[in-house]
């Protein structure tokens, strides 16, 4: 079977998956703020941390020109980048692994991995953003290739635009400096890309200057003390956040973390040039991801998730050598298994149980720990009904109000409590 064809089969098979343990109500989180402003179907003209301008301007378009629902829309928005993704992993990995059986398996590890799942499931930009990621880290492997250098500028058009979707983006610049650096021999077109990439980039401070907008508003967000407290952390705090990178790691990789090592060895021995590259790319993202000081930065390790897929892949490929693993080749569609089996255990703790009472207003334990959200409680239905929680969701109620006022214009009640 061709790479094309499994590439598309890919793509297909977790187009299926995500649309159909997709959200059946607006979860809760941002998703609700994100649909409020697709609905009001207004394209929005500054760059900033939260705005996510060409995340929000697309789903815009879809909405405003081609008369699309804005709940649909912002579905679509998460299953298909996702999907995308996914099989996008898969082409990556082959670049490094020629056999299929390998790279499927692999891709399959990813495409299940909770954080990325879960993304996929509900409204939210990382699926989007790691649609770009991947692009840019294609793109950066293959023009590292002497008979692929057509794709430096490319390179660099992608990675500006990427910050366009999210400014931690800005993670991946060392790596690209690098990239540049490897393909000097290459001078013009390593230019071109540099050029494109600057002026992309520059061009969201030069569209907040025509607004009045300080420069620093393009990495720093009005809205919350993020940046101050993660410059503020104390030792012990650090600490922890090691910790949960690490607890993160293993719920999304489960037992494939341990092929990761050995891959991280094969990589740096036999693609030494790649791996400078790649390694430089996880990195500074997992760094970031580890120590930024919000509550829901299990999200941000989305991207050094890419770059570990492969490590997994390169360690099963080196191992494979000497023990049977081909015989594993079907362990990843048992990943769903692992999920529900960590929620019933845990579900049997003191602890499980007290959490899962506290947040029992979005479902409890099964929201946090079952990737897939079909038959989800919705924040839409939450708010109807006045629900009361010790959890802040005073701007959450507020979206859903403003929400559910516009979409009374042409709809009704009992039709708007089911979205």
């Amino acid at each position: 079977m061709s790479k094309k064809t499994i590439t598309f089969l890919i793509f297909l098979t977790f187009l299926i998956i995500y649309y159909a343990g997709s959200f059946s109500k607006i979860s809760f989180g941002d998703c609700i703020g994100f649909v409020l402003d697709i609905e009001k179907r207004e394209f929005l003209t500054d760059f900033m941390p939260l705005t996510h301008f060409l995340y929000i301007n697309t789903a815009v378009f879809f909405s405003k020109f081609l008369g699309m629902d804005s709940v649909f829309v912002m579905r679509l928005m998460s299953v298909v980048p996702a999907a995308i993704t996914v099989s996008l992993v898969f082409v990556l990995i082959k670049e490094f692994v020629e056999e299929n059986w390998i790279a499927i398996m692999s891709t399959f590890v990813f495409g299940f991995s909770f954080t990325f799942w879960r993304s996929a499931e509900t409204v939210e930009v990382y699926t989007f953003n790691a649609l770009w990621i991947i692009l840019f880290l294609v793109y950066s492997v293959k023009s590292l290739k002497i008979d692929s250098r057509n794709y430096i500028i490319p390179v660099g058009i992608i990675l500006g635009l990427s910050l366009w979707v999210h400014i931690q983006n800005i993670m991946l610049i060392p790596a690209y400096l690098i990239l540049l650096y490897l393909l000097k021999s290459d001078r013009k077109k390593a230019l071109i890309s540099l050029i494109s990439f600057f002026l992309i980039f520059s061009l969201m401070f030069f569209v907040n200057h025509l607004q009045d907008i300080e420069m620093k508003f393009v990495f720093v967000s009005k809205k919350g003390p993020w940046v101050n407290d993660t410059f503020t952390q104390g030792f012990s705090d650090l600490i922890k956040d090691v910790v949960k990178a690490a607890a993160f790691l293993i719920y999304n990789f489960n037992v494939f973390i341990l092929f990761s090592v050995a891959g991280v060895i094969y990589l740096c021995k036999n693609f030494k040039t790649e791996s400078l590259f790649l390694l430089t790319a996880s990195l500074f993202t997992l760094g970031f991801a580890t120590f930024y000081a919000v509550s829901d930065n299990y999200v941000f390790f989305i991207p050094f998730y890419i770059v570990f897929t492969l490590l997994i892949a390169l360690g099963i490929k080196k191992l494979s050598v000497k023990y049977a693993l081909r015989k594993l080749r079907f362990a990843p569609l048992f990943i769903p298994l692992f999920y529900i089996c960590s929620l019933y255990i845990v579900s049997l703790t003191p602890q499980g149980q007290k959490f899962h009472k506290e947040k029992l207003y979005k479902d409890g334990l099964t929201y946090y720990m079952l990737p897939w959200l079909h038959n989800n409680i919705g924040c839409i239905e939450f708010t109807l009904r006045d629900g009361q929680t010790e959890d802040h969701i005073i701007v959450l109620k507020e979206s859903s109000r403003k929400f559910i006022e516009l979409r009374k214009k042409y709809q009704s009640m009992e039709e708007i409590s089911k979205l």
